[in-house]
């Protein structure tokens, strides 16, 4: 079960990555009021309600794993921005970030087969 939460706070938190970039694209912050005013668009509130949302079974995950386990497992979450940003705003990834991403999931894939959850 906690895999499944982990998966969902991931998964949250990514797309809530992608509202607040949408709802900051043609935010032209320059002060505090104008950083007020883009946080009470709708997709930046969305984000922020997303990672609340997030944050709610991210506690659940912590409650049953070590901490030393489960908080690599958030690079899953930069894995999926990436490639969620690409699919959204287009945007350009280099091949020394794809190199990159592969050596997060091969560090993903060596905490997995070698921690422990619990202990």
């Amino acid at each position: 079960m906690p895999a499944l939460f982990l998966l969902i706070a991931i998964s949250l938190g990514a797309i809530g990555q992608i509202a607040l970039k949408y709802g900051m694209k043609n935010a032209h912050v320059t002060g505090l009021g104008a950083l007020v005013h883009a946080i009470f668009t709708p997709y930046v509130l969305l984000g922020l309600g997303l990672y609340a949302v997030s944050s709610g079974f991210w506690l659940v995950v912590l409650s049953r794993w070590k901490l030393s386990y489960a908080y690599p497992m958030i690079a899953i979450s930069y894995i999926g921005v990436v490639f969620l940003s690409r699919l959204v705003f287009h945007e350009k990834v280099a091949p020394l970030q794809w190199i990159g991403i592969f050596m997060m999931c091969l560090g993903l894939v060596l905490v997995v087969r070698f921690g422990s959850s619990t202990g």
